[in-house]
């Protein structure tokens, strides 16, 4: 019988989710990142509500700014490869953090919208982000595949 020797070494985790950008994609975003932070073996239940959140907030603006954020779109707009959102979801070897990028084809920086009245229903996503994550924030890599062109981050240390 031969012992064997388990390193103990997290190897990078990496998945992806490519949705299209309906009201509903957040909800089904968030669900899917749950499940895979958990299958991954991260059970903090906080740490696993506040990525939820996270992802939920840069999915929302990735519908936002496709413009399919109405109830009944165009076919058309939905046919289109600028309606597809990205989400990808990795734990780097090198760093013990969750890295959260939401891809879109939407050519504008997101930007904070300062101070939002008390009753608005919208206007807060990256306040909250800010609040939750460790740094967020976007490129436009020069080398990304077609639709997207832009890809909003935020890193999260893990529990």
């Amino acid at each position: 019988m031969t012992a064997i020797q388990i390193s103990a070494t997290i190897a990078s985790r990496r998945d992806s989710l490519t949705l299209v950008a309906l009201p509903n994609s957040a909800y089904l975003a968030r669900a899917y990142s749950a499940a895979t932070i958990r299958g991954w073996g991260l059970v903090d239940e906080e740490f696993v509500d506040n990525a939820r959140s996270v992802v939920s907030e840069l999915v929302t603006n990735a519908i936002e700014a496709a413009g399919l954020s109405e109830k009944q779109p165009k076919l058309s707009a939905l046919l289109a490869g600028e309606s597809l959102i990205r989400l990808v979801l990795e734990v780097p070897a090198d760093i013990d953090a969750l890295v959260i990028e939401v891809w879109d084809a939407h050519p504008h920086a997101p930007e904070p919208r300062g101070e939002v009245a008390f009753d608005s229903l919208s206007g807060r996503g990256l306040a909250l982000v800010d609040a939750l994550a460790a740094s967020w924030g976007y490129r436009f890599p020069k080398d990304a595949p077609p639709p997207w062109t832009k890809v909003v981050y935020a890193l999260m240390p893990l529990p």
